[in-house]
């Protein structure tokens, strides 16, 4: 009897083991699995800190862009308002902001094809879309605001845009050239920039360098002719800020504001500013 019972023991024995042997592949792949979501855990957790410190840092470029604008007096020094950036270093890494005014941007609900056509292909030039595509585009933007009363009230360039066919990265790039609050069909030429000044009729590239040198020296602009036709107002009311914030490690957050003037604070002598939109970019 002891011969047979000692086989049955062996079996036993290696059904036991086997057991405990799944038993621990269990529990590890249960340790790696815990392991792999506690660590997912931590990098959306240090994402997010990473996010949030980037996005108070462009907060802090946005409040010194608004102290900018809000300087008062010819001898106060004054950063351009023609989206020149401007840098600032910081603990946690780089703020900068550039300021536009909007009074140096094409006003689509005022300006005719013959301005919004080159404008559009200036835009699109390398994203497909040619001078046939971007006169069409112009004639259907003009349309669109004849049928709303010449109001046009376009909210957002880049959705129109969009909505247009215009290609999406284009649109979003097309705030920096294109705008809805200016109120006039000419172009602030001390504000505008070189891509939409080149894309005025009449204006030559050896034009835009000679108003570029003329303005950055504080010197009048320089004469003409049929083209001052297009170029002329005044800067302000209304800008728009982009304001970023990079952080040493890469993450990099942008916010893009639009401001307009409410009048001087007497008090602290500076230029106060309602916001008339905000938003954050990641």
């Amino acid at each position: 009897m002891r011969v047979a019972l000692i086989p049955r023991r062996g079996r036993f024995r290696g059904f036991i083991l086997l057991t405990v042997l799944w038993m621990s592949l269990g529990l590890l792949l249960a340790a790696s699995s815990y392991l792999a979501t506690q660590r997912q855990t931590a990098l959306s957790t240090r994402a997010e800190v990473e996010t949030s410190r980037a996005v108070e840092l462009a907060r802090s470029a946005l409040n010194v862009a608004l102290a900018d604008l809000g300087r008062v007096g010819d001898d106060v020094p004054r950063s351009p308002r023609d989206g020149t950036p401007i840098a600032i270093s910081m603990a946690e890494g780089q703020a900068i902001y550039r300021i536009w005014d909007e009074g140096g941007k094409l006003d689509v609900n005022h300006a005719p094809v013959q301005m919004i056509g080159p404008a559009l292909q200036s835009l699109g030039d390398g994203q497909g879309i040619d001078a046939f595509d971007a006169v069409t585009i112009a004639q259907v933007i003009v349309s669109q605001r004849q049928d709303a009363n010449a109001l046009g009230d376009f909210p957002s360039i880049a959705i129109m845009l969009s909505q247009l066919g215009f290609p999406q990265e284009a649109s979003l790039q097309a705030r920096r050239m294109l705008t809805t609050y200016s109120g006039t069909a000419q172009i602030n030429p001390r504000t505008a920039s070189a891509d939409l000044l080149r894309a005025v009729p009449g204006v030559g590239p050896s034009d835009v360098s000679r108003i570029i040198d003329s303005r950055s020296a504080g010197q009048p602009l320089p004469q003409l002719g049929t083209a001052g036709i297009w170029l002329g107002g005044t800067e302000g009311p209304v800008y728009t800020i982009e304001a970023e914030g990079i952080l040493a490690s890469g993450v990099r957050v942008e916010i893009v504001a639009t401001v307009a003037e409410r009048g001087i604070s007497f008090r602290r002598g500076r230029t106060r500013f309602d916001v008339l939109g905000l938003e954050i970019l990641r």
